[in-house]
């Protein structure tokens, strides 16, 4: 069926979707959160550096070094602090009215959990199985905020399930494929602003929904590592996990526009992700790390939403470009049951100032951490860390327009956050 291209002009729906995104904090909207002792030096190394399960997430080959068989179970808590201060401006022909457009917290504190599970084999080959969330978290506007049209409430959540298989090539080389089955689900909105509402004398409802859509789907995708031992004192490991393509099923409805309330499908694009991890030794109680983190951001590009009657729904062009992230820490061992790390990272943002838009708060970061491990006995280790975030100030500038009506936002956005994680590992 040949289908129609159909151009969203309704006031306040130009950027809808910008609520494909969250407070995430890493670049875009990645979540990193998966192990408490690489967040203890800000995941320098992460793929060089095997402590325990949690490291089949960003490098399968590793598992090769863990003894019998092991469960690490995570959970972080991250608290953002992100403000948006701006105005916004609403103009006809003959008149042009400005209104304030801030906000103080607009995203609340979430959970995330992660487990993971490895199994030493007797013929160098090891099994793995993680379920973590590599994408996430929301943003959410007051009802009183002045540009909801640009941004209302926006959720995105991801669960990857990921079973690896490693091999030791050699004393020094091991292998690593998994498999990727990632469930993405995403509640995404623009509304009428009370401002808007007024103006009408109450004809528009304050708060109706201008483009409210909820999807979920399925997506699939593998990952790979290598984990050298080039010396006693120095480890390197190499790994990629391939982008993975959503067709977000659900509902899209409208209070504006009709022929916008039906189903339909989101196309939504996660990147790649590649890592070159070094862990170097410097004594017998002190060691180095250093990553380098490559996203493929450059796929989050334009988002279209197809409908059941065959309009195609341009939502946004968001045109992401590929990032770094940076990242060095060290580890001290205090002794035989404690174990200290710091770190500290930078990483770069993926929106660019040209198209950054309300609801993705991506800007440049720097982080500093820390952390700690107890060693209770040669099963039981419990690690805990906390790191805080600082995000560099972003500008953005959003327009919007129907006929004779504009609007435009002018705002800066203000990002930081502190994660505190703790993680037990055991070994049966």
């Amino acid at each position: 069926m040949k289908r129609k291209q159909y151009r969203v002009t309704t006031l306040f729906i130009s950027t809808f979707a910008s609520s494909i995104t969250t407070s995430a904090f890493g670049a875009g909207f990645y979540l990193h959160e998966h192990s408490a002792n690489g967040l203890g030096r800000a995941f320098a190394g992460q793929a060089a550096k095997p402590e325990n399960a949690s490291v089949l997430a960003d490098n399968p080959a590793a598992i090769t070094t863990l003894p019998d068989t092991q469960i690490s179970a995570f959970v972080s808590y991250v608290d953002p602090g992100i403000d948006v201060e701006g105005n916004v401006n609403f103009a006809t022909r003959n008149n042009t009215t400005n209104f304030a457009a801030s906000q103080d917290d607009v995203s609340d504190g979430e959970v995330i959990p992660a487990i993971f599970a490895t199994h030493k084999m007797h013929n160098g080959t090891s099994l793995g199985l993680g379920i973590f969330s590599n994408f996430g978290l929301s943003t959410d506007f007051d009802d009183n905020f002045n540009a909801l049209h640009f941004g209302d409430r926006a959720e995105i959540k991801t669960i990857v399930i990921n079973p690896s298989i490693a091999f030791k090539l050699s004393d020094e080389v091991s292998i690593g494929f998994g498999i990727n089955a990632t469930f993405a689900e995403a509640e995404l909105g623009t509304s009428v602003p009370n401002i808007v509402s007024s103006f009408t004398n109450g004809l528009i409802p304050a708060l109706s929904p201008i483009a409210q859509m909820e999807g979920d789907d399925w997506g699939y995708g593998w990952n790979a590592g290598i984990f050298w031992e080039a010396s006693d004192d120095t480890n390197i490991g190499l790994s990629y996990r391939s982008s993975t393509s959503f067709d977000l099923s659900g509902e899209m409805s409208s209070a504006i526009s009709e022929p916008l309330n039906q189903r339909g499908q989101l196309g939504l694009d996660l990147p790649a992700i590649a890592e070159v991890a070094f862990d170097h030794s410097l004594s017998d109680r002190v060691s180095v790390q250093v990553s380098a983190n490559w996203f493929q951001w450059s796929k989050f590009d334009v988002l279209t939403a197809e409908l059941e009657n065959g309009l195609n729904v341009l939502i946004g062009n968001e045109h992401f470009e590929n990032s770094w992230k940076l990242s060095f820490g060290t580890t001290f061992v205090l002794s035989e049951t404690w174990i200290a790390r710091a770190g500290y990272a930078y990483d770069e943002g993926a929106a660019t100032t040209e198209h950054r838009s309300l609801n993705i708060p991506d800007t440049d970061r720097q982080w500093l951490s820390a952390g700690v491990t107890h060693k209770f006995n040669n099963a039981l280790v419990f690690d805990i860390a906390v790191v805080r975030v600082f995000g560099r100030e972003a500008n953005l500038t959003e327009d919007s327009s129907l006929g004779p009506v504009s609007s435009t936002l002018v705002a800066s956005q203000n990002s930081s956050a502190t994660i505190l994680s703790a993680q037990v590992n055991y070994t049966f």
